[in-house]
């Protein structure tokens, strides 16, 4: 790394920070303030080979958290109602963000890539909203927390689906299908082997130096993740199912308090990276009219979501309603898939800074309205 990349990094991090902080203290998440940071360095930073690996650590660290969060016990706590939900969750969304690439002339492949931008939902800010309120025992909220998790599912299939795509865009059924035997495979090892795995870990990880314990659980995570780039997967699969592997284990609070500093540090290069990549002079009037549409369309969306909420798990309109709007935030998945996949689409539009200013657009504006329903909570 050159002499000069050290204080571009450095001001970078520093100027962030600051962001970062001016977001948390306004009571939005900081992952805009990492956005804005790399956004207004886009002309001064170009990211080096080893700003590039922290921002794929990121990655891999940001889907290991999420599925340390996510054990088959959790699974099978969803209940039939909350499966409903997330599945016409999924069918209204994702099918959304299809109409919509095809309504503004986008490619097969980024019309696919729109598709899971528009549906996933910021597991990240919703949940640290809900855990900073009194809304927790509340029965919406454990409907949006099971929507959550059966998201969190279904993005690791998008994630297989659109790395098989990836490498040459154009529909090849015969071509999928070893893709999702590999993806199947993979996953079927951990679900079969779940018990046996958690019990590895239980002993692998019995050791009482710190040191020695988080090299060995970032050593499994790098292999890991590593086996799933060698079937042609995302690096992300593997650290999602490793984690998820280590939730059930006795180790897991231990797990979180050691890596979340270094999943901090990583996670806040990722999001600078990709706002590094967002050129705001590209940005012009077609640009905006298709962020504006997008967050209209996923508003009504999401309040569907809401809707079928009060059908399935016996909400009331309230509630519904809650359930609908609490689950605007996009964030740190939109982003994954987009600085994952974009570089290989080959399209016309700037999705890049289309994901940028609409993932910003409704973290700021959801917030708001999450703010409004946690204050309901607190008051009664």
């Amino acid at each position: 790394m050159a002499l000069g990349e050290f204080l571009y990094l450095g001001v970078l991090l520093v100027v962030s920070s600051g962001l970062a902080l001016l977001f948390r203290r306004m009571g939005h998440s900081t992952i805009a303030g990492y956005l804005i940071g790399g956004v207004v360095f886009h002309s001064f930073v170009t990211p080096s080979e080893a700003f590039d690996f922290l921002s794929y650590l990121g990655v891999v660290l940001l889907l290991f958290f999420v599925g340390l969060e996510f054990s088959l016990g959790r699974i099978k706590g969803l209940g039939r109602g909350v499966f409903y939900v997330g599945v016409a969750d999924f069918l209204v969304n994702f099918s959304l963000g299809l109409v919509l690439g095809w309504l503004f002339d986008f490619n097969a492949y980024e019309t696919l890539l729109l598709g899971g931008i528009v549906y996933i939902s910021s597991s990240a800010v919703i949940s640290k909203i809900l855990l900073e309120s009194d809304c927790m025992d509340r029965k919406e909220t454990k409907t949006i927390l099971g929507v959550l998790i059966f998201e969190d599912l279904v993005m690791v299939v998008l994630l297989a689906f659109f790395t098989s795509f990836s490498a040459n865009p154009v529909f090849d059924l015969a071509r999928l299908t070893p893709a999702f035997g590999k993806a199947a495979v993979f996953c079927g090892f951990f679900i079969l082997f779940y018990n046996r795995i958690r019990d590895l870990f239980d002993w692998m990880f019995l050791v009482e130096s710190d040191e020695i314990f988080l090299l060995s659980v970032m050593g499994v995570v790098f292999l890991v993740s590593f086996a799933a780039q060698a079937m042609d997967l995302s690096e992300a699969i593997g650290a999602f199912f490793i984690g998820s592997a280590m939730a059930d284990t006795k180790h897991q609070r231990r797990i979180k308090a050691l890596l979340k500093p270094v999943g901090y540090f990583a996670s806040a290069i990722f999001f600078l990276s990709f706002g590094l990549r967002v050129d705001i002079l590209e940005v012009g009037s077609q640009t905006i009219l298709i962020v504006g549409v997008m967050i209209l369309a996923s508003m009504a969306g999401k309040m569907m979501t809401g809707y079928s909420a009060r059908a399935f798990k016996g909400l009331n309109r309230e509630e519904a309603m809650h359930v609908g709007w609490t689950l605007f935030p996009r964030g740190e998945f939109s982003i994954i898939i987009a600085s994952i996949f974009v570089v290989e689409s080959h399209g016309r539009h700037n999705l890049n800074e289309i994901v940028a200013i609409y993932v910003l657009a409704l973290m700021v504006l959801s917030t708001f309205l999450i703010r409004r329903y946690t204050r309901k909570c607190a008051r009664k």
